[in-house]
């Protein structure tokens, strides 16, 4: 599982914006060199080298880099989910299960409900939208997080396989005032790249292969293949923790 840097989420967006999603995919994947835990995008041998760039402080009090959660801490339950923004598996169990354990788990105080990004391809492009979406909630937290990701999961088609990635994602991302300006800015954020690599490296650790992972207690959860089942089986854990 390759980590993303500040020069490569910046990068990304470069060359989204200049051709599309294929394109863009393609061309990273060819000046990607993988490094033993992260891939570092470098220039072309016969361009100068790139200057080194600043990455953008936290604002004072800033909750972009916190661990994105929902519900209450002392829910008798705690799920974590891995997951990304453009797996459509992931948008799937969002679209139809996850307002429905919401609405009965997570809003009722029975379920603490943590989410952690875990990339999938198109990695880069996974990674600008979570960087975008933890951008989002600075000032906020929580709420505005899961908000953004819920509107990528909802346009999923439209900026990870439509013709203009970086326009549909300014799009989405205006309706919380960002321009290109702030994008870039955001793209820049050394901690909040640090809070991604962080939830993949764990990850990683915790054995995750697929997305969406769902975890209790450190072991997967099989929450089925259905609304029906997956409350059925999420209402069993909490019993047995009540």
């Amino acid at each position: 599982m390759k980590r993303t840097t500040l020069a490569a989420s910046l990068a990304a967006f470069a060359l989204i914006t200049a051709c599309g999603a294929e394109d863009a995919e393609t061309e990273a994947e060819a000046i990607a060199v993988a490094g033993e835990d992260e891939a570092v995008l470098v220039a072309a041998p016969e361009q100068e080298e790139a200057p080194a760039l600043e990455p953008v402080a936290a604002p004072e009090g800033s909750m972009a880099a916190n661990e994105m959660a929902l519900g209450a801490e002392d829910a008798p339950l705690t799920i974590v989910e891995y997951a990304s923004v453009t797996c459509p598996g992931c948008a799937a169990f969002h679209r139809t299960l996850f307002p429905q354990i919401k609405e009965r788990f997570i809003d009722s105080g029975e379920v603490r409900f943590v989410y952690r990004e875990f990339p999938t391809p198109p990695q880069q492009l996974s990674y600008i939208g979570f960087i975008l979406s933890r951008c989002a909630a600075t000032q906020t937290g929580a709420p505005t997080y899961f908000s953004m990701i819920e509107a990528l999961y909802e346009r999923q088609q439209e900026w990870v396989s439509g013709p203009s990635p970086a326009a549909s994602l300014e799009n989405i991302f205006s309706e919380v005032g960002f321009d290109r300006a702030r994008i870039e800015q955001c793209l820049r954020r050394q901690d909040i790249i640090d809070a991604i690599n962080e939830n993949v490296q764990s990850g990683v650790e915790a054995g995750v292969n697929r997305t969406p992972t769902l975890l209790i207690d450190g072991e997967p959860f099989d929450y089925g293949r259905s609304l029906d089942e997956a409350l059925e089986r999420i209402q069993a854990e909490v019993d047995a923790r009540s």
